[in-house]
């Protein structure tokens, strides 16, 4: 194992056996655990930490000791039309009720050209582009998007009402996927837990503020306070609209409402997903779809380069990259983050390490 400035390299095979091993443990049968594994890893793979191991692994193995996660889930249809279902997950662990619903979606889409899934008693399902990029691998328009524990101020406000709220596109391509998925926060809330567990304690400004609403830098008073949306008060609106196509459309929690990820362990997130298909196949040929693509993504990457860039790039081209290079020389594991390791290998009796 390597190091560099983010913490020691370890191995993707390394890593996907302990993370495994310890769902498994935990409970959660064999396909399920190979699911959020999957899930997790990929979101570390893609850079996207906030959203991997190195962030929920251990809060989601501590959820499903305390029994506040349902470890075998009976997942289900409790309404249905044919472009249009609700989906109970049971309160099993959010990526294996969403990669549930997201697989029934894409089965109806390549019949009725398209499909939506409101998916209520749900939990964090990770990151949203793992979904939407299931539908881009079968030619298909993904659509994803998530409410979560309140994290962010309406407009103008103090306190915390609404999640982060996440919404990803994903396309197919002929190089490859464009997908697109961001917080409608300036940073996700996850940024700032992982900044805590690595031990940093100052963030970006314009980030968070504080419990009294102003504007800080410090990792703690962020985390005692909310974060901030992305475009002022667009960010603001963009996430109520999630949460009520997440909450109040498919019968889940919205706002407050929903448990938190961290600290209570007495009651569950009843966290709501919305997940869309469209078969592109249904409205035009795909082949024709991804050259009328590729001739987009070239023209956007010729457009001349503004002062000072360094390069145009296209949604999940960064991510792509990242995937490519920490599959060859691992994914890096903060000391923090090493420790938090160690105790669920502990707790559970399996290796790490």
């Amino acid at each position: 194992m390597a190091s560099d400035d983010q913490g020691t390299l370890y191995p993707v095979e390394v890593l996907r056996e302990f993370t495994r091993q310890a769902f498994t443990k935990a409970g959660v049968p064999a396909e399920d655990a190979e699911i959020v594994t999957d899930n997790l890893i990929e979101a570390n793979l893609r850079g996207v930490d906030t959203h991997g191991i190195t962030r929920l692994l251990a809060i989601y193995i501590k959820r499903l000791r305390a029994g506040i996660v349902n470890a075998r889930p009976e997942i289900k249809i409790v309404a249905e039309s044919p472009s249009a279902i609700t989906v109970d997950g049971d309160n099993g662990l959010g990526a294996v009720v969403a990669t549930w619903a997201m697989r029934e979606v894409i089965r109806r889409a390549g019949g009725t050209g398209a499909c939506w899934a409101g998916v209520r008693h749900s939990n964090h399902f990770g990151a949203t582009a793992y979904f939407t990029l299931m539908a881009a691998a079968k030619d298909m328009v993904g659509i994803g998007m998530t409410n979560g524990p309140a994290a962010m101020a309406p407009w103008g406000g103090a306190k915390a009402y609404m999640s982060t709220n996440p919404i990803s596109f994903a396309v197919p391509g002929e190089d490859g996927p464009v997908v697109f998925d961001m917080a409608t926060s300036v940073a996700a809330r996850g940024h700032i837990l992982l900044a805590s567990t690595k031990g940093q304690q100052t963030i970006p400004e314009g980030w968070a503020l504080d419990k009294d609403g102003r504007p800080t830098t410090s990792t703690q008073a962020a985390i005692e306070g909310t974060v901030t949306p992305m475009a002022g008060y667009k960010g603001y609106v963009l996430s109520m609209m999630i949460d009520i196509l997440c909450g109040c459309l498919t019968g889940a929690q919205f706002g407050p409402h929903l448990g938190p990820l961290y600290g209570q362990f007495d009651r569950p997130q009843d966290i709501g997903h919305l997940l869309g298909a469209i078969d592109i196949g249904k409205m035009v040929p795909v082949p024709e779809f991804k050259t009328r693509l590729s001739q987009m993504v070239r023209e956007i990457k010729a457009v001349p380069l503004a002062a000072g860039s360094t390069g145009i790039y296209i949604p999940g081209e960064i991510e792509a990259g990242k995937r490519a290079r920490r599959l060859e020389e691992g994914i890096p594991i903060a000391e923090g983050v090493r420790q938090e390791f160690l105790e669920v290998a502990r707790d559970l009796t399996i290796p790490f390490d």
